[in-house]
């Protein structure tokens, strides 16, 4: 397909759930997890309220420090979307950075 562009998300939301803490075989930390999103939206000048659960996956420190978080836990995170594999097209959030929101406590390394 050849098409370059923009891939770049920033979405708000909880810590759903969360597989278990993985390593790929170059011993680098893999995490998956799911985000829930809720927030109101304008679209064609009328507020409509949004929600939806969000594929992510994080690797190195971040899956670290997510793996570490609890359920539950406000976060805004950012990254690119990519397909889940190469037979699997659906979309997965890779995050490349994240921060906690309100009240959550603010772990060494994020930002």
């Amino acid at each position: 397909m050849g098409v370059t562009g923009t891939n770049h998300v920033r979405i708000a939301g909880v810590l759903k759930e969360r597989e278990a803490l993985r390593m790929t075989p170059a011993r680098i930390p893999v995490l998956q997890f799911r985000l829930q999103h809720e927030s109101t939206q304008v679209e064609l000048d009328v507020e409509r309220k949004t929600s939806c659960e969000v594929g992510a996956l994080a690797m190195g420190p971040l899956a670290q420090q997510l793996a570490a978080m609890p359920m539950g836990v406000a976060m805004v995170v950012e990254g690119f979307l990519a397909a889940r594999s190469a037979k699997n097209q659906n979309p997965v959030l890779h995050v490349q950075k994240f921060e906690l929101l309100d009240s959550s406590p603010k772990l060494e390394g994020t930002t």
